[in-house]
């Protein structure tokens, strides 16, 4: 009987941790970045998250100190990630935001390569500027919806 409790104890706190949203835990600032770029839509939103994430991106390439910024980028890009909720269901369906859609996705990828790469600095700086070149591109992509 009390293995069975213990059991359901588990299970439930695993599923409150998942459905609380365990990004709060693994990026604690994404909610921050994303009250600091609010804006009037979803896609004003995306477009000064990219801004921020270039900022970022900026002030950690070449630095040997790296990790503090890679910490903030980190959670700026979730924090876009999370953004793409903010969209209305009439920008969703144009072909512009499919491909905003497309380059969200990249942007992650190539951040995931920064970050097993990370610790070399000519790697780290390489993925830097893909990163920033795709930022831009999503960010022009995300202006396409809004005209």
């Amino acid at each position: 009987m009390c293995g069975r409790w213990g059991m359901r104890v588990i299970v439930m706190g695993g599923v409150l941790a998942v459905l609380s949203g365990c990004g709060s835990l693994m990026h604690p600032r994404a909610g921050e970045f994303l009250e600091q770029a609010k804006g009037p839509s979803g896609i004003d939103t995306q477009i000064n998250l990219t801004n921020m994430i270039e900022g970022s991106i900026k002030a950690v390439r070449g630095q040997a100190d790296y990790k503090a910024g890679l910490d903030t980028l980190h959670n700026q890009l979730y924090a876009l990630r999370k953004s793409g909720c903010q969209v209305t269901e009439e920008q969703a369906k144009t072909l512009a935001y499919a491909k905003a859609a497309t380059l969200r996705r990249e942007v992650g990828i190539v951040f995931h390569r920064l970050w097993k790469t990370r610790d070399d600095q000519a790697q780290r700086d390489m993925h830097l500027d893909l990163l920033a070149r795709r930022v831009g591109e999503l960010r022009e992509a995300l202006q396409a919806v809004k005209s």
